[in-house]
């Protein structure tokens, strides 16, 4: 493996299947997260995906 396979150009940053940039406060920016998928209610969902959050309401 040579040393610029491990180099991010700045034209991946932000881009799609790139990375994720920073904002000034040096947080991933918001509208660079995947929004999850929230279920409430009483039953597990059947089959929940990495990231899904689910809420007990008992």
């Amino acid at each position: 493996m040579s040393a610029s396979s491990n180099v991010v150009t700045s034209s991946s940053v932000g881009a799609a299947n790139g990375v994720a940039g920073l904002g000034a406060d040096a947080k991933v920016v918001q509208a660079q997260l995947p929004t999850p998928k929230i279920t409430v209610g009483i039953t597990a969902p059947a089959s929940p995906a990495l990231g899904d959050i689910w809420i007990d309401t008992n």
